[in-house]
Formats: structure tokens, sequence, C-alpha cells
């Protein structure tokens, strides 16, 4: 079934059974006290983009991201010698705040993205900082535009700012 966005008011409207297996994100409550996490679910074929609407998982504004982390649950794999991954952040509108601030093209290379149960902690330029005064949507993008293979998990951890 699909997901139909009034044109208007930017209404999201569904029909049918609904089955996102948490590709727009979603908010997991913690015991925590400030710190909150994110968790996104994406394959090679759908990598993370930035969507002009309010339906996924935003890190909020002026947030500090304290973690992010990216769980290989399929090996990334493509016809290129080398693949590799960067995880950031993007408004909706598409403006860049990191495209690399979560994980960068250094943490998540073909060796640590090319097997299976790997886990890779982030060490972009947002980790440890504000987002900044705007919200931001999960972005992953790869050197390799012939993905074969992979499925993976982003966990982001944030701290709201006031």
């Amino acid at each position: 079934m699909t997901i139909e966005m009034a044109p208007i008011r930017g209404v999201a409207n569904h029909y049918g059974t609904r089955t996102t297996k948490n590709k727009y994100g979603g908010q997991e409550s913690t015991k925590m006290g400030v710190v909150k996490s994110a968790e996104w679910h994406f394959t090679y074929d759908d990598l993370p983009a930035a969507l002009d609407s309010n339906l996924p998982q935003v890190i909020p504004a002026n947030a500090s991201i304290v973690s992010a982390t990216l769980y290989v649950d399929e090996a990334f794999t493509s016809t290129s010698t080398t693949t590799d991954l960067t995880v950031g952040l993007e408004q909706k509108d598409g403006t860049d705040i990191d495209i690399d601030g979560l994980l960068t093209a250094a943490n998540a290379t073909q060796t640590t993205i090319g097997t299976a149960g790997n886990v890779i902690a982030g060490t972009g330029a947002l980790v440890g900082v504000s987002v900044g005064a705007n919200p931001g949507q999960l972005i992953v993008d790869s050197s390799a535009d012939d993905l074969l293979t992979g499925k993976a998990r982003c966990v982001v951890e944030f701290a709201y700012d006031k």
C-alpha cells in the first residue's frame, strides 16, 4: 500500500496495512533522563534521504548528539572495488547540516560495512556537539552507485539542549 501526501497541508494519508519497518525512523523511550535515542532501518536500495514532510523521525533543533552507531545486519557489497557509506543530517528541504557528521567514510569503509554483524561507532563532526538551530533528518550516502546487497540500522543518541 502507499502513503499519500496532501499537496497543500502536507498531511500523510495511508491506505491499507502499514509496514514501514522503521524506514522513517522512530524514537525509543529510555530511562536515561534527557538522553533519547532514535533508530532507522535501511537497505542498500533504499538509503535514507531528506523528505520534505513531517513523516520522518528527526533529531530536534539544538539537540546534542551523544553517539551514533551503525549496526551492519547484512554485508554491503557492490561491483566497485571500494564501497564506503557516509551518515549525516540534512534539513527537510535538503539543506545539509553535515552529510558525514555522524559516520564518515573513514568509519564506514568496505572493510567494516562488508561484514555482517559489525558494529561501527561514529566519530563524525556532529558527535558530541549540537546539531544547530534546525532539526535534522538522517541521510546515508554510498560512494558506490551500484550497491548489490546490504542492510543496516543506525542508532543516534541525543540530548535535548535548552
